[in-house]
């Protein structure tokens, strides 16, 4: 079965860069690099064959290619709120990383191998990014109940870019609380760009329709996760055309005056 291993670091960043090329982008634009990694119960398959510390190294040299800390952040997600944010994968750290850091992680058994919702790993991506923020909400009751607000914002903490890989394999059942936190990020224009990594047979309807609607969101389906990650053209799939139209505008914006 054709796979992937990452031996040569450098060697693949500089393919990112020749795929970034042919897409128009002839200088490094920074970007943070995020994964959510879908820790539902069919994804299991998919970790015991290795095919998800594979997909992590395929990813490795966009992160390291884009990103000044040469990492990415990433999480772990199932359904519910049950979700985390893990150690980032880098240069250091990704051989045996999924099975260090998710597989055999004590902290995460609350979280693995459940069902499958987007909304709250979303939420937590912005947040880090500085996307999305609390705020305690005005007026008598908000004093009485501490209740709070959430506001999303343009640019990130950083002022750059962040690309999110998903992979997942199955549908969310919490398509109205995710459609909404999608739709409020790209009326906000957050500074996010979503790859919807779909694995399997499923229909993905959710994240077609998302990929539809949103010009920051997009989706590739992988009908077998180890033939993707190995495959010549892996690099062109994960920086499809809309993303990196999505990446000369922001920064072109940049340049510009941000509006």
């Amino acid at each position: 079965m054709t796979t992937f291993k990452l031996q040569k670091p450098e060697e693949e960043v500089r393919r990112v860069g020749f795929v970034l090329q042919k897409q128009g982008i002839h200088e490094r634009i920074p970007a943070q690099v995020g994964l959510n990694i879908d820790v539902s119960g069919s994804m299991q398959g998919l970790f015991k064959r290795g095919d998800v510390q594979s997909a992590v190294e395929r990813i490795l040299p966009v992160a390291l290619y884009f990103d000044d800390d040469g990492r990415i952040d990433t999480w772990v997600f199932s359904d519910g709120e049950k979700m985390a944010s893990i150690a980032p994968a880098s240069a250091k750290n990704y051989e045996g990383y999924v099975e260090r850091e998710i597989v055999g992680n004590a902290e995460l058994n609350g979280i693995l191998w459940g069902g499958t919702d987007y909304g709250p790993v979303i939420r937590s991506n912005l947040m880090t990014y500085g996307l999305l923020e609390e705020r305690a909400a005005g007026g008598l009751l908000g004093m009485i109940f501490g209740m709070k607000r959430e506001e999303l914002g343009e640019e990130t903490r950083s002022g750059i870019p962040a690309i999110n890989y998903f992979l997942t394999d199955g549908e969310n059942t919490d398509r109205e609380a995710a459609w909404n936190i999608l739709e409020e990020a790209e009326h906000a224009e957050s500074q996010i760009y979503y790859v919807m990594v779909g694995i399997g047979s499923d229909s993905f309807e959710f994240l077609r329709r998302a990929a539809k609607e949103f010009p920051n969101v997009g989706f590739v389906s992988v009908k077998d996760l180890s033939a993707f990650v190995g495959s010549d053209d892996a690099y062109e799939k994960l920086l499809p055309a809309e993303l990196c139209a999505w990446l000369k505008h922001e920064h072109d914006d940049e340049d510009g005056d941000h509006h």
